[in-house]
């Protein structure tokens, strides 16, 4: 729990308290109460420090505390049995944040999707909340979130951009680079063409890895 919580105001305590008791709910089976703490600890920090708007500190932190934790799991032995994926991009504010969104919104329950950047900072341009908007697709609540090394080897698959971030890939065996242009600063159009082209390469992948979703 964050060590100035004592000082915060009421709201904000009862938000990172109800975060606590769902994470602790959600991976009581997997880990202990003190990995949970610590790592939403570290997530509160991190968020508190690059949160523009400190009202969304609570949730953000809980976002990226799940994430690390679902990764902290994966990696004690505790497997999913859903395939897990890892869209990597610069800023986060484009085409890994569309690919994860398109993954599961196809997928739903049956795989895993996170998105990361290698330098977090930047906001969702408005044509591209519009042209997923246009597929029932709502991008809000969506933020930029580091990876860390734990996300990296947890990862059934690792997609990357090219043009976009470098990382050390793990196990280059479960990785990929997808050849899509950066959405940010096109036009409506291109956007819409780089959904697209996004939306064909994430169904090629749910193929690949033999998720099947049931219909109706």
């Amino acid at each position: 729990m964050p060590r100035n919580m004592d000082e915060m105001p009421l709201d904000e305590q009862l938000a990172i308290q109800g975060a606590r008791d769902r994470l602790l709910r959600e991976f009581e089976d997997r880990l202990d109460v003190d990995t949970v703490d610590a790592v939403l600890q570290a997530s509160w920090e991190h968020m508190d420090s690059v949160a523009k708007i400190k009202l969304h500190v609570p949730l953000l932190a809980e976002r990226f505390a799940r994430a690390q934790l679902w990764a902290a799991a994966k990696m004690r032995g505790h497997r999913d049995a859903v395939p897990s994926v890892l869209f990597i991009d610069t800023h986060d504010a484009g085409r890994g944040r569309m690919a994860k969104a398109l993954f599961l919104h196809r997928v739903g329950a049956h795989g895993l999707a996170f998105s990361v950047g290698t330098d977090p900072n930047a906001a969702l341009e408005e044509p591209i909340n519009e042209v997923m908007e246009e597929l029932g697709i709502s991008m809000i609540g969506a933020f930029p979130k580091p990876y860390t090394t734990e996300i990296l080897q947890a990862a059934d698959r690792i997609v990357t951009f090219a043009g976009g971030a470098e990382v050390p890939i793990p196990d280059p065996d479960k990785h990929e680079v997808w050849e899509v242009e950066d959405p940010r600063g096109r036009s409506l159009e291109e956007v819409r063409e780089i959904r697209d082209e996004l939306a064909s390469r994430v169904q090629g992948l749910i193929d690949r890895l033999g998720i099947t979703v049931p219909v109706g």
